[in-house]
C-alpha cells in the first residue's frame, strides 16, 4: 500500500501520520508513506518529521519502534507545495493521496482574502493537476464549516443542494471551492475521491496517552488564551460583552478521533463526503462560561448581536479588533447540528461533556497555551 500525505507537520496531519504508521505496524502492512514536507529555517524536512516521531507526545507504539524502523515505512519528499513537481511519478503510481495541508485563517479582512484562497484552493488545484494522472484516489481534508451559514440538520452532501451556501469568511469559501473542484475533476476523469470534513479540532480524548494534547491552539483556544493572559496582566478586570446567539454551539471533535476516522475510511468506496463532527454541539453560553471560569476572567456579560455596538472598555476593544472579529460570526450564527449516523457507524463519537471541555481548556492553560512548532 502506498499513501501520500500532505500537512504531516500540522495539527491534524501529524496525527494522520501517526495513525497510518500504527496501521502499517499493527496490521503488518508492507506500506510506504510518502510525506510531502518542506524544510523550515534551519530544520530540514527530515528533522521536522523526526521531532514528531521522537517526542514526549509521540504515541508509545511508534516511539518503541524507534526512528530507524519508522523510516523504513517513510519517504520524505522535501519540497514546498507551491513548487510541487511530478518527478516522483513512478514511485507514487497507484497511491492514495491524502491532502491534509491547509491554511486555517478565519480572518474577515479583505486584504487576507487572496492569500487565504491561494494557500487553500489554488494549491489544491495545482497538487491535483500534478498528481491525478498517477494516483489511485484523492482524499481531500476540508472543514465542516464549508457548509456556510446553515440551520437545522446538516447532512454529508454539500454539493447537491438547491441553494448556494453563504460563507462567513474567505477560509470557508476557499475550502468549499476546493471541494467543488475536486468533486468535478474526479468525476470528469473517473478518479475515486473523498471529501472529509472535521469541525473545530480539540485535544485528544481517545485512549490513555497524552489526553487533551493538541499541537497548536486555535479557534476557541484562542479566546481562552487571550483572556488567560489578560487576566494575568490586569489587576482590575474590565468588562467584556460577548455578542452571541444563545441557541448556537461550538462543534468540537478530538484530533485523534478525526485522524482515526480518516484512516478507517479512506479506502471505503461507499463514502464520498463525510462530516467528522460531534453529534451534539457544545452550547455557546456554557462554553464561554467554562472558558472564562477556567482562565480566571470573571467580568464579562453575554448580549445579543447588535449593529450599533460601540466599545466600552479597552479590553473589549482589543478583543474585538483582534480575534473577536473573526470568532463573532461563529458565536452569532444560526444553530445547527450534523447527521452523524454514518460517522458513528465508523467509529463511536466520544462524549464531550462539561468535564471534558473544561479539561481541554485546563490542559492548554497548564501548558501556557504554547504551540508546538516543528
Amino acid at each position: 500500500m502506498k499513501i501520500i500525505l500532505t500537512g504531516a507537520t500540522g495539527v491534524l496531519g501529524s496525527h494522520i501520520m501517526y495513525e497510518i504508521l500504527e496501521k502499517f505496524i499493527t496490521e503488518k502492512i508492507e506500506g510506504k508513506l510518502f510525506l510531502i514536507t518542506r524544510n523550515k529555517g534551519k530544520n530540514s524536512a527530515k528533522d521536522r518529521i523526526n521531532e514528531l516521531l521522537s517526542s514526549s507526545y509521540t504515541p508509545q507504539i511508534l516511539a518503541e519502534k524507534g526512528l530507524e524502523k519508522l523510516h523504513s515505512y517513510l519517504e520524505i519528499i522535501d519540497t514546498d507545495l507551491s513548487e510541487i513537481q511530478d518527478n516522483n511519478a513512478e514511485k507514487i503510481r497507484g497511491a492514495y493521496f491524502i491532502h491534509s495541508a491547509g491554511y486555517v485563517n478565519l480572518s474577515t479582512d479583505d486584504d487576507q482574502k487572496e492569500k487565504i484562497f491561494n494557500e487553500n484552493a489554488q494549491i489544491t488545484k495545482d497538487i491535483f493537476n500534478t498528481f491525478s494522472p498517477f494516483i489511485k484516489k484523492f482524499i481531500y481534508i476540508s472543514t465542516a464549516f464549508s457548509s456556510g451559514v446553515r440551520n437545522g440538520l446538516i447532512g454529508n452532501d454539500f454539493h447537491n443542494l438547491d441553494f448556494i451556501p453563504e460563507h462567513r469568511n474567505a477560509y470557508e469559501n476557499a475550502k468549499f471551492h476546493s471541494e467543488n473542484f475536486v468533486k468535478k475533476q474526479c468525476e470528469n476523469i473517473g478518479l475515486p475521491y473523498q471529501i472529509l470534513r472535521p469541525s473545530v479540532i480539540g485535544g485528544k480524548m481517545l485512549g490513555k496517552e497524552n489526553n487533551y494534547f493538541i499541537p497548536k491552539y486555535m479557534v476557541f483556544y484562542l479566546l481562552a488564551k487571550f483572556f488567560h493572559f489578560t487576566a494575568q496582566r490586569k489587576n482590575e478586570q474590565e468588562n467584556v460583552r460577548f455578542q452571541i446567539n444563545e441557541e448556537t454551539g461550538l462543534n468540537i471533535i478530538p484530533v485523534d478521533y478525526v485522524a482515526k476516522v480518516i484512516v478507517n475510511s479512506f479506502q471505503r468506496e461507499d463514502i464520498q463526503q463525510l462530516n467528522i463532527v460531534h453529534n451534539k454541539s457544545f452550547n455557546i453560553v456554557k462554553g464561554l462560561q467554562l472558558i472564562m471560569q477556567e482562565v480566571g476572567y470573571t467580568n464579562f456579560s453575554l448580549i445579543q448581536n447588535t449593529l450599533d455596538f460601540n466599545y466600552k472598555t479597552t479590553i473589549e476593544k482589543l478583543y474585538y479588533e483582534s480575534i473577536g472579529k473573526h470568532l463573532k460570526p461563529y458565536f452569532t450564527t444560526d444553530a445547527n447540528e450534523y447527521d452523524t449516523t454514518l460517522l458513528n457507524s465508523i467509529l463511536e463519537i466520544p462524549k464531550l461533556d462539561t468535564e471534558a471541555f473544561t479539561n481541554m481548556i485546563r490542559y492548554a492553560r497548564l501548558h501556557n497555551f504554547k504551540d508546538i512548532n516543528v
